[in-house]
């Protein structure tokens, strides 16, 4: 006996993205809508016959009626693959949730959506076993009945969850636990997982795909799809494939001048026009006069134009003022002002702070007076 399909998760249509300026966000939600695709056209170049996506369609359990309608449009664009589509915890199946309307709605033909526990024959001796959440959490492992759900000798069974499994930390984001052991204990063929956004091998016949395309800056490989062909007795042979648009870049670098970021502004020019796709988080770190820390941030205002996004985080930088620094302003008044603010910042106490970024300040405001900003 032999199936192929794709397996996918945490598709989470209509994610927010509110942190992001501008038209950002509904870029990023589009490009989620867009993976769709990507996964279709991956399923089929690779010869599957069914998508498996292990929970978290959607982002959250109401959703705009329009969203449901354009995922299920794109869905019925591919006739030739059958969609089996599980709720999450952040789509939970439960009452006046965004299963129960798009399911009262009508569905795709090639289109299935497994809001109860039980076995479903998916292809002639391949059985499907979900294990659809119907709450964000849960203290109870949902993939336990799959233990005593019969099948015929020969039939190739196959798990479709959403949790985290006991035992492998804790990267996923629902509060569901998932038995490492239940596929020895059920005899799966394969269990397809859903919840961690990287793609996570647990063993052999246990996977989590991942999300399709990335949503954080996490180093944990996200992004992919795994092709999966089953054949017997015989382990599983999983493909990973990858699906994203978007790339997320996570930065840590230490600074002792501007010259420091010499290293990021280097991958940001090697990225040539992939860097359009790219989003970059840079966590600073070290300690430097004002007047350089003046410099860096121009530097990366410079940046952040040839990235599709660019956060950095300053909080891991300690600047100081010395007298180089008083003496680069060229007002006697600014100079007046930032020396005050000098012996605030350091004589400590509660107003410290404040006169420490008041100070940050204004001598990023002269170095933009110089040039001309």
């Amino acid at each position: 006996m032999r199936f192929s399909f794709l397996h996918s998760a945490d598709w989470q249509i209509g994610k927010r993205f509110g942190s992001f300026p501008g038209d950002k966000p509904a870029v990023l939600r589009d490009q989620r809508l867009q993976a769709v695709d990507r996964l279709a056209q991956t399923a089929t170049a690779a010869g599957c016959s069914a998508v498996l996506v292990a929970g978290d369609v959607f982002d959250a359990e109401t959703i705009p009626e329009a969203q449901g309608e354009q995922l299920m449009a794109r869905l019925r664009a591919y006739p030739a693959l059958a969609w089996h589509l599980l709720p999450g915890n952040h789509d939970p199946a439960r009452a006046g949730g965004v299963w129960a309307g798009i399911i009262s709605g009508g569905l795709p033909q090639n289109v299935f959506v497994h809001v109860e526990p039980k076995a479903v024959d998916v292809a002639p001796g391949v059985v499907l076993l979900p294990a659809p959440l119907t709450s964000k959490r849960t203290s109870t492992d949902p993939t336990a009945w799959m233990d005593a759900a019969a099948s015929p000798s020969g039939t190739l069974r196959v798990g479709l969850a959403h949790g985290s499994v006991q035992g492998f930390g804790s990267a996923g984001e629902a509060n569901v636990p998932i038995d490492p052991a239940r596929c020895k204990k059920a005899g799966l063929d394969y269990l397809a997982l859903g919840d961690w956004h990287g793609t996570t091998r647990i063993s052999d016949r246990v996977w989590y795909s991942g999300t399709p395309e990335p949503d954080g800056f996490r180093d944990n490989d996200p992004g992919n799809a795994l092709i999966v062909r089953l054949e017997g007795n015989a382990p599983p042979a999983v493909e990973r494939v990858p699906t994203a648009h978007f790339t997320w870049r996570r930065r840590e670098q230490k600074i002792d001048g501007a010259h420091s970021l010499d290293p990021a502004e280097a991958e940001v020019a090697a990225l040539a026009s992939a860097a359009g796709r790219s989003l970059m988080w840079l966590e600073l770190s070290g300690t430097v006069p004002l007047a350089e820390l003046a410099r860096i941030e121009e530097r990366l205002g410079k940046l952040a134009p040839r990235l599709f996004h660019l956060a950095f985080d300053l909080s891991g930088v300690a600047a100081f003022a010395d007298a180089a620094d008083l003496a680069s302003l060229n007002s006697p008044a600014l100079g007046d002002i930032a020396q005050r603010l000098r012996v605030m910042s350091e004589a400590g106490g509660s107003d410290a702070a404040v006169a420490g970024r008041a100070l940050r300040r204004l001598f990023a405001l002269a170095r933009q007076a110089e040039a001309g900003v």
